[in-house]
């Protein structure tokens, strides 16, 4: 059974579109299987968090990229340039390692706002319609079922995402029935976790959502720089971890833009 992990990156308010860091969104999940998060990310992590962070059994650290970038917190011992260096090789070997696969579903609103049929729906709600669409579809190919895990944003979001999680597994989707998601994903509820739960999935996720973020806009010809750490990530998305065609096309599949 698949576990698909959920992060976004970007704001999802539909308010000053013209400003570049309002304009986009996008909602990253990556499918692995329940077993192998046990076996295999569950160790590596934790071996990671041991090595650079002296972990404490008791009071698990949870990896956030924003926190490891800027070495704040418990991650102090990465201002230091060579523990840095370490550290970026061991979490890239982590991530060529485990096996997943990556689905991004990026969203211009500012473009989509023209769209007639578009009616200001709810960004992020909009972008996990298409991801479940997709995510049913690459279940359906591995002859599976899976569920998903969000990282909980407060009541009232997780209420609202849920309702929407609710209305498509009941109406399906314009290119998906209800049948056919409800087959591939069988459970009514969506498995909010918080950082606190120390979910390494959520972990991956949360370092592999913007880059992924990223990729698309370069994809996309836009005039984007992110540094080199970045790069490498994008790197082993694009040659091995997105979702692909039974041709190997990444983009439109594993990668998605909208509009």
């Amino acid at each position: 059974m698949y576990r698909m992990y959920l992060d976004e990156h970007g704001v999802d308010s539909m308010t000053r579109l013209d400003l570049d860091k309002k304009r986009y969104l996008s909602l990253t999940g990556v499918m692995m299987t329940k077993d192998h998060a046990r076996d295999f990310l569950i160790p590596a992590l934790s071996a990671i968090k041991a090595e650079f962070f002296n972990e404490d059994p008791d009071e698990p650290i949870c990896l956030h990229r924003s926190d490891i970038r800027h070495a704040k917190g418990p991650f102090h011992p990465l201002a230091d340039g060579d523990t840095r260096l370490r550290f970026d090789e061991r979490i890239l070997g982590v991530m060529r390692d485990t096996e997943y696969t990556v689905i991004t579903v990026f969203l211009d609103k500012l473009g989509m706002d023209s769209k007639v049929h578009w009616d200001r729906t709810h960004p992020y709600h909009f972008l996990m319609e298409v991801l479940m669409e997709k995510y049913a579809l690459c279940l359906r190919k591995r002859g599976t079922i899976g569920d998903i895990m969000p990282e909980a944003r407060g009541k009232p979001q997780d209420a609202a995402l849920q309702k929407e999680f609710s209305r498509v597994l009941e109406h399906g989707t314009r290119y998906a029935s209800s049948d056919s998601i409800r087959e591939r994903i069988p459970s009514k509820n969506l498995k909010f976790r918080t950082k606190k739960d120390n979910i390494a999935g959520l972990q991956l996720c949360d370092l592999l959502a913007h880059p992924s973020h990223y990729a698309i806009r370069w994809n996309l010809k836009h005039p984007v720089q992110v540094g080199q750490f970045a790069e490498r990530v994008v790197k082993i998305l694009v040659d091995a971890k997105y979702n692909r065609s039974a041709y190997g096309k990444v983009w439109g599949w594993g990668a998605k833009s909208l509009p």
